[in-house]
C-alpha cells in the first residue's frame, strides 16, 4: 500500500488566489509533506475536508517530482463548470475513475458537496443551458 496521501478541499481565497477551486494535492514525499513546515504549507493552501493514500501508479508519477505537493485545480466559475458545483465534483470523479472505487468517489463528493454549502450558504445551483448529446 502507498504510503503518500491525497489531500481533497477548496482552495482558500486570499492575496494569491483570487478565484474559488476544487484543490486536489498529491504528496510527492512523505518526509517534507507530513512535517510541519509541510502541514503548514497545505494548509494555507487549501481547507482539506478528505485524505486518501495514492495507488502505486499515482506513487510512481510523484516520485519524479522535485517539490513537496502537486496540486490539481478545477475552477468553479470558469468553463466547462460555469458555477456549477455539481459538475465540478462530477469532473473530478471522472478524473479519479481509474484510480479510486466508486464508493470512494462517492464518499469524496459528498464530503466536498457538505464543506462547500457550509462555506457557501445561500448557493444554488446555476440554471444551465440545454445540453443537447448527439450519438
Amino acid at each position: 500500500m502507498s504510503k503518500l496521501k491525497v489531500y481533497y478541499g477548496w482552495s482558500k481565497i486570499g492575496n494569491v488566489r483570487k478565484k474559488r477551486s476544487l484543490s486536489v494535492m498529491f504528496e510527492n514525499d512523505a518526509q517534507g509533506c507530513r512535517s510541519e513546515r509541510g502541514q503548514r504549507c497545505l494548509k494555507t493552501i487549501q481547507d482539506t475536508v478528505f485524505e486518501r493514500f495514492q495507488d502505486e501508479e499515482e506513487e510512481k508519477q510523484g516520485k519524479f517530482q522535485d517539490r513537496i505537493f502537486t496540486e490539481y485545480s478545477l475552477f468553479l466559475d470558469e468553463k466547462p463548470i460555469n458555477g456549477s458545483l455539481e459538475r465540478c465534483l462530477l469532473i473530478n470523479s471522472e478524473a479519479d475513475k481509474n484510480h479510486v472505487s466508486k464508493a470512494m468517489r462517492e464518499r469524496i463528493s459528498e464530503a466536498l458537496r457538505n464543506a462547500f454549502m457550509l462555506a457557501n450558504p445561500g448557493y444554488k445551483e446555476p440554471n444551465g443551458q440545454l445540453e443537447l448529446k448527439f450519438g
